[in-house]
């Protein structure tokens, strides 16, 4: 698994100019987390040419750091649409199930 997420990183790292964080600031996720949190379960694909994946480990940080509740999930073999890999795919949707049922219950 490691070697693949290390081959799908750098492939996002030669698409780095310096100015990307700076570009995308105003809409990066990490950007809009606080103290105030939102509960929240994420999936980023490790083969992302659309959002790069270095993004969702900057995302998951900021969780951290701001003690959100919240369930990570890496799609090892998956671009942006999250196509592949689907045990880990299935654990994601359980865990969003999971996260509707205890902060948004249907009455």
């Amino acid at each position: 698994m490691i070697h693949h997420i290390i081959r799908c990183v750098l492939w996002s790292v030669k698409k780095y100019d310096g100015s990307y964080l700076e570009k995308m600031k105003p809409i990066a996720a990490a950007e809009w987390v606080s103290s105030n949190p939102v509960s929240t379960v994420v999936a980023y694909g490790a083969c992302d040419r659309v959002q790069a994946f270095l993004a969702s480990r900057r995302l998951e940080k900021a969780l951290k750091d701001n003690n959100v509740d919240y369930k990570y999930y890496v799609i090892e073999h998956s671009g942006h649409s999250l196509q592949n890999d689907s045990d880990i795919s299935r654990q994601w949707m359980e865990s969003v199930e999971e996260y509707l049922d205890k902060y948004m219950p249907v009455k």
